[in-house]
């Protein structure tokens, strides 16, 4: 009995321990960041979140108005009306130089207030997580003042007891899982919010010139395409760091190449391990396909960006996607593909959820016939060089590290040095 009592105390404290850091995780974080009309603290200051929640309801605004007479664009010219009307009297030429310049403008917009939005989104979930965890803090606090048996007392029913205790226990075991919940909240809001920032302040420069643009084509009935500004856009902060992407894609592919023929001659003597035994260590749920390839994010089966070149719809340009992009939850799982062995591991940034630049943390798995695969923008990964993985194997958990605006898991497919399309290897 006195030993039973000694581990129910010895099981309270530790769960108490664990509350107060809970609680001082709380405190920290409404210290560190400024305090919104409510019992949580927001990421940034409430009045440039106002700021972010304005702009977005005039830019939704514009971008309805770009819609609108876009689609007006779309039908015969002469029946434009209204502030269009003009457009009837002018050149083919300039009629098409007005609707190029129109849809670009519509999309800079666009591109502008899903930077917003996404923002105001990711704080809104702060918030919402911070309140709640607040409130599972106030709770257990009210619980452990009180002993085992008046809670008993003051429970309405023998049910209603062990329902109280159950939910002490669920607290108590979650307690690492909220704060990482929390943390990975505060990191997803600040890193919104920079790109929102930095959105604005790119397309902003693209807005104005668009703008002087059609003001030049509406002034001017002689105006042509030679005489308008013709400068480059200016590419943003972002496009510019996927430019980096792409060629530090290529470098790695040339890397890998390199690692590939390395291990090939130093494993020439040996026979590809490949047995039952090994695949049935693989995640039940996660099972390879007969052909030895399985997904490599669990729980989400949906291409979320696909393989190949994609058009800017502003700059009118493609740029090329080395891999899919899969998931979108900080510290979900991410798995071997096929069996293998880790060729390559780069973790600067191990451990967080945001940061860096390029592929952020990123393994590199060879799997002995040409192929390799690389799983990018992990929060952390879980293997070294030189181990040995199976199809279905965790390896490292998602984030947003690297060059990426939210977490997920890029994944590329990589045969003899050059990327092919992941999705006719996983489907």
């Amino acid at each position: 009995m006195l030993r039973d009592k000694y581990n129910h105390q010895k099981g309270l404290r530790t769960s108490l321990r664990l509350v107060l850091i809970v609680l001082a995780l709380l405190i920290a974080l409404s210290a560190s960041l400024p305090v919104s009309t409510g019992v949580c603290a927001l990421t940034s200051s409430e009045k440039e979140l106002n700021e972010a929640k304005s702009q977005q309801s005039e830019l939704e605004a514009e971008k309805a108005r770009l819609a609108k007479q876009n689609a007006q664009l779309n039908k015969e010219v002469d029946k434009l009306s209204g502030q269009l009307e003009w457009l009837n009297q002018r050149s083919a030429e300039q009629r098409a130089l007005f609707t190029e310049k129109s849809k670009q403008l519509e999309a800079a917009i666009t591109e502008m207030e899903a930077a917003f939005t996404a923002y105001i989104q990711s704080e809104e979930v702060l918030a919402k997580k911070q309140t709640q965890y607040a409130e599972r803090v106030r709770v257990m606090f009210d619980h452990k003042k009180q002993s085992i048996l008046e809670i008993f007392l003051n429970a309405r029913s023998l049910q209603g007891f062990f329902t109280t205790l159950q939910f002490m226990s669920i607290i108590a075991d979650t307690d690492e899982q909220m704060i990482e919940d929390l943390e990975a909240a505060k990191d997803d809001a600040i890193l919104k919010r920079d790109l929102a920032k930095q959105q604005a302040a790119d397309m902003t420069v693209v807005v104005n010139q668009l703008k002087e643009d059609l003001a030049k084509l509406k002034a001017d009935a002689s105006a042509t395409g030679a005489q308008l500004n013709q400068a480059e856009l200016k590419l943003s902060q972002q496009e510019a760091a996927e430019d980096d992407l792409l060629a530090e894609s290529e470098a790695i592919a040339a890397l890998v190449a390199t690692l590939q023929k390395k291990v090939t001659s130093e494993k020439a003597t040996q026979a590809a391990q490949a047995t039952a035994a090994a695949r049935a260590t693989a995640a039940a749920q996660n099972k390879p396909s007969s052909s030895g390839w399985t997904w490599p994010y669990p729980g989400d089966y949906v291409i979320h960006s696909p393989y190949g070149m994609r058009y800017h719809p502003i700059y009118h340009y493609y740029r090329m996607h080395t891999g899919v992009d899969l998931g979108g939850r900080y510290g979900n799982p991410i798995v071997a593909s096929r069996d293998g062995e880790v060729i390559l591991v780069r973790n600067p940034y191990q451990g967080r959820n945001t940061g860096g630049s390029g592929y952020g943390n990123y393994v590199v798995i060879d799997h002995g016939d040409g192929y390799c695969t690389l799983y990018a923008h992990m929060k952390e990964t879980l293997v070294q060089v030189g181990q040995q993985v199976t199809a279905g194997q965790k390896i490292g958990h998602c984030g947003s590290t690297g060059t990426s605006s939210g977490p997920h898991l890029h994944f590329e497919v990589i045969y003899n040095g050059k990327t092919v399309d992941p999705a006719k290897f996983i489907k």
